[in-house]
C-alpha cells in the first residue's frame, strides 16, 4: 500500500500572504486542523490551529473581540507557518509514512513531487488503512495466537482453519518485542463464534491469547 493511493488530493490551501483571520475561518469551515501554505504549486509551509493559538493574544488579554480579529487580520500566514516540514512522496509506503508521523509527532504529512504539493495524508488515513488490513469492515471474528517463529507455522494454522470450513479474512503477524522466537499473530475468520476454533488450536498445542489477562 502506497501513500499515493490513500492521500487526500482535493486540498484547501492558502498563500503566505493570507491573513491569519482567514486561515482560522478556513480551518473552522472545512473542519480541519491544518492547511498547507503554497506559492503557486510549491509547498512552502503548513499552518495549524495550534500555530494560530500560540501566536494569538492570551485569553487573559483585555482586547475586545473586534480588536483581536483586527490583529489576526493583520498577521499573515508567513509569520506563523511552520517552514521546516516533514514530507513524503506518493511512492512512499504507508508503513514508512506511519513511522515518520509517529517519530516526528505530527498529525499529517504533505505529499510532494519535485517540491510541488500533490496531496496530504493524515493519522486518520493511517487508521483507515489499519482497520482495512485488519478486516474490520467485513463480518468476522478475531483470534490471537502466540506462535513460534519456526518456518511453516502460518501454513499449519491456515490448514487448521481451512479444515474447519473457515476462511481467513485477514492475518497480521509480528515478532514479539519481549521474545524474538515468538510471533504474535492476529487472525480474522469468517465466523461470529471462534470457540470451536480456539479449542482446536489448543488441542493442537497452540497458545491462544485471544482474551487479555492481567499479569499479577
Amino acid at each position: 500500500m502506497f501513500v499515493g493511493r490513500r492521500m487526500a488530493r482535493n486540498l484547501v490551501t492558502v498563500t503566505p500572504d493570507t491573513s491569519i483571520l482567514k486561515v482560522k475561518n478556513i480551518l473552522k469551515q472545512y473542519d480541519v486542523d491544518q492547511v498547507p501554505v503554497v506559492e503557486g504549486k510549491k509547498l512552502v509551509g503548513i499552518i495549524t490551529d495550534r500555530d494560530i493559538r500560540e501566536n494569538s493574544a492570551s485569553p487573559a488579554s483585555t482586547l475586545s473581540v473586534h480588536e483581536l480579529n483586527y490583529l489576526l487580520s493583520e498577521m499573515k500566514a508567513r509569520e506563523v507557518m511552520t517552514k521546516k516540514l516533514h514530507t513524503v512522496s506518493p511512492g512512499t509506503t504507508i508503513e514508512t509514512a506511519a513511522k515518520l508521523i509517529n517519530e516526528k509527532h505530527v498529525n499529517s504529512l504533505p505529499v510532494v513531487v519535485n517540491g510541488e504539493l500533490v496531496g496530504i495524508i493524515t493519522t486518520c488515513d493511517m487508521l483507515d488503512v489499519l482497520l482495512e488490513f485488519m478486516g474490520m469492515d467485513t463480518p468476522s471474528s478475531r483470534i490471537e495466537l502466540a506462535l513460534s517463529s519456526d518456518m511453516g507455522e502460518i501454513e499449519k494454522i491456515s490448514s487448521i482453519i481451512n479444515s474447519m470450513g473457515l476462511t481467513i479474512m485477514s492475518i497480521v503477524s509480528a515478532i514479539s518485542s519481549e521474545k524474538s522466537d515468538i510471533r504474535t499473530t492476529v487472525i480474522r475468520v469468517n465466523t461470529d463464534d471462534v470457540a470451536d476454533l480456539c479449542r482446536v488450536f489448543k488441542e493442537s498445542g497452540y497458545k491462544v491469547t485471544t482474551e487479555y489477562k492481567v499479569n499479577r
